[in-house]
């Protein structure tokens, strides 16, 4: 894990744009740790009969019916 000041991150933003996806910058002011930077790991690619796989396990069980009318009236009180 990379430590970095907080002028050198922002002098120079590359830092950010060249860490490695789940890899992290720690920056610092006055020595103390202010904001942990993290780059995003990448999702998963999920193929296509995963995907058929997922909506027909969520759609096979029927869920409670909602009234949205109601439900938004309640929220406007």
């Amino acid at each position: 894990m990379k430590t970095l000041t907080m002028s050198q991150f922002f002098g120079s933003p590359g830092w950010a744009r060249s860490l490695e996806p789940g890899q992290s910058l720690i920056v610092t002011t006055a020595g103390k740790p202010e904001l942990i930077v993290t780059k995003a790991a990448r999702r998963p690619r999920r193929t296509a009969l995963q995907l058929r796989r997922e909506a027909r396990a969520l759609l096979s069980t029927p869920g409670r019916k909602v009234d949205t009318v109601a439900l938004l009236r309640e929220l406007r009180k």
